[in-house]
């Protein structure tokens, strides 16, 4: 068998061929339209956004009586439907995914975006001649080699509003952040592990200590269509991050705090000494305020005399709770990570007073 090179056809080449009846969107092995406007709309900020979305597959025959070619989409349905129906107007693009565009139809865009949205080009591989075997021997292929999807990528294919690309912006905006202090590897990165990091401060910010998990889905949920404390979020969290690199001064990596576990609490018990944790009475009072140069590199200090404990054999027996609290195990526990918040936070504000 020849090898399927993906080839480029504009949206306006698939108006074409709907016009002419030339397309077929659901064949029968292929599922029913499912996307919500939210998808859709995501989608279509993708591409007037010129940014790449996945390939498109489609089998190709001629009709030899009414010399006509027959195009089946056998993948990329959804994605061709929510571009077809943008084109007629039959949907706007949300203004929390799109400022620029937001609310408007494809008639109301201007005309340069509409020229640019209609020579959008997808990579489409076409299949010719192929029967219905040959198409799903070539999905059970592909299959084989898919990955499990993690638990955040399944939130980004369920979920397409605000508190979803706040997470992932900021996440984005802090890539060498995560890098530089070997608090997230590229093959974490590669499996949104940022997303999934800065999902459970966003978390944490809004609602508290909790497990490590909890919330996260139904805060995707809550905030999806309108997240009203999203500028107060962003500003606080960059002010945490700022605060961070300057008590560390680029030495992050390598020290106990670089490691996922322990950057989350370092994390949280930086936002609670500057801004307060809600809903988390355990905690002794934090809210200092934001943090000066100075401040933050006392900071620093010492926590580089905490990590120094910790590390001591034996250990000082008043952190035995706090090392046992960094360990694997219960270390997701809505306990333990108090525990760990409030040992990083004390000594943060011991300095500070």
């Amino acid at each position: 068998m020849s090898t399927h090179k993906p080839r480029g056809y504009s949206v306006n080449d698939f108006m074409s061929w709907n016009e002419r009846n030339e397309l077929v969107l659901q064949p029968k092995f292929q599922r029913r339209d499912v996307w919500t406007p939210k998808a859709k709309s995501h989608l279509i900020d993708t591409i007037l956004r010129g940014l790449p979305i996945p390939i498109i597959f489609i089998r190709q025959d001629i009709n030899t009586i009414r010399h006509q070619t027959v195009r089946e989409v056998v993948d990329g349905q959804q994605r061709l439907r929510s571009v077809l129906d943008f084109s007629q107007d039959k949907f706007p693009v949300m203004k929390s995914q799109n400022p620029t565009f937001g609310n408007l139809r494809f008639s109301e865009i201007p005309a340069e975006a509409q020229r640019q949205f209609l020579n959008y080009e997808f990579s489409v591989v076409i299949l010719e001649d192929a029967g219905d075997r040959v198409v799903l021997d070539i999905f059970a292929r592909l299959n084989t080699y898919a990955q499990k999807l993690t638990d955040q990528e399944l939130l980004n294919a369920a979920f397409y509003g605000q508190f979803k690309q706040t997470a992932y912006e900021i996440g984005l905006q802090n890539l060498e952040f995560w890098r530089s202090n070997g608090v997230l590897t590229d093959r974490q990165i590669v499996r949104m592990g940022e997303a999934e990091l800065v999902s459970e401060l966003l978390v944490m910010m809004l609602e508290g200590l909790q497990h490590r998990r909890a919330r996260v889905k139904e805060s995707y949920a809550q905030y999806d269509d309108n997240f009203p404390e999203e500028a107060r979020i962003r500003k606080e969290f960059t002010a945490v991050i700022d605060t961070i690199a300057i008590a560390f001064d680029g030495n992050l990596k390598g020290t106990l705090f670089s490691r996922r576990l322990l950057f989350s609490s370092l994390f949280g018990a930086f936002y609670h000494v500057m801004y307060g944790i809600k809903n988390t009475p355990e905690l002794h009072p934090g809210k200092h305020g934001r943090l000066s140069s100075k401040e933050a590199k006392q900071a620093g200090t010492a926590l580089v005399q905490l990590e120094e404990q910790y590390r001591r054999v034996p250990p000082p027996q008043r952190l035995q709770k706090f090392i046992d609290a960094c360990k694997g195990g219960g270390s997701n526990d809505r306990d333990q990570r108090i525990t760990r918040v409030q040992t990083i936070a004390q000594t943060i504000m011991a300095f500070l007073t």
